[in-house]
């Protein structure tokens, strides 16, 4: 008669079956993969929620520029403010005379900014834009 010992349990080791061990490590290499996936798609919403907050402030920097001009031109301009390019276009839209003031007008402009950039392969493109006065003398 052979003498089982304190832990076995019907002649068996209390070890796990080959099966049960591929069956674990292939659920983790799953739940890695996914991990993985997770984190590198909220590295890119980052990113791309970094860039889109620098093209506002960008942008912001560029209307305020050019809202705070005197004596508008219509037209449209161009240029680059860190690694984003930019379109201002400045357009008339009405002018008011003042029935108090018999020698001004008031103007209204639109400003529009438009600033794109390229990230991950695209272009992207963001849009601002505001009416500001001017009062000009008739002429």
């Amino acid at each position: 008669m052979k003498r089982r010992g304190v832990g076995n349990k019907g002649g068996k080791d209390g070890g796990f079956s080959l099966l049960e061990v591929l069956v674990a490590a292939a659920l983790m290499g799953l739940m890695l993969v996914v991990i993985l996936e997770v984190l590198t798609s909220t590295l890119r919403a980052q990113e791309a929620s970094r860039s889109h907050t620098q093209a506002v402030l960008a942008a912001e920097k560029v209307l305020e520029e050019y809202s705070e001009l005197r004596n508008y031109k219509e037209g449209t301009f161009q240029g680059r403010e860190g690694r984003f390019d930019y379109q201002v276009r400045l357009t008339p839209q009405f002018q008011v005379d003042f029935p108090i003031f018999q020698d001004k007008r008031l103007l209204c402009y639109l400003v529009q900014v438009t600033v794109s950039w390229k990230e991950q392969g695209k272009t992207k493109t963001l849009d601002l834009e505001t009416l500001r006065t001017e009062a000009l003398k008739k002429s």
